[in-house]
């Protein structure tokens, strides 16, 4: 049986006792790199996702509405209660703003329950444009 190796002697060998390449630095550049293209609005959604908290979403529903801090956390709290349990039946959520949302598999492990949602976004909204009219402002019918 084959000895493992240790590991200081994994970090300077790579797999199967390759040398591991060795890391340089970069050579800095004092001036700026305006040649280089810019980051397009299409950015990973790793590098632009943030977590949204209770907190958060508490406090911008209370900036939007103007409402007090108490009672928009007890109606925010009482409405992803409301959804949580309205997913937990299976039932497809159709949400103004968020699209429709519908569980796609769920699993249960060690007391834990998890939910694969599937979701269609709403997207823009439409605008309705006005109808012409059928007759003239001053015809009678």
């Amino acid at each position: 049986m084959a000895s493992t190796p240790t590991a200081a002697a994994s970090r300077k060998t790579g797999p199967r006792g390759v040398p591991a390449p060795k890391a340089t630095a970069a050579p800095k550049d004092p001036s700026p790199a305006k040649d280089l293209p810019q980051a397009d609005a299409s950015e990973t959604a790793e590098e632009t996702a943030h977590s949204l908290k209770l907190r958060e979403l508490v406090e911008r529903v209370v900036d939007a509405t103007g409402g007090k801090k108490k009672g928009v956390k007890e109606i925010v709290e009482a409405t992803l209660t409301q959804l949580g349990e309205a997913l937990a039946k299976g039932e497809e959520l159709n949400l103004p703003g968020v699209g429709k949302v519908k569980v796609a598999r769920t699993v249960d492990r060690a007391g834990r329950s998890m939910m694969t949602l599937k979701m269609r976004s709403a997207g823009a909204p439409k605008k309705k444009e006005p109808q012409e009219a059928l007759a003239e402002a001053g015809e009678d019918v």
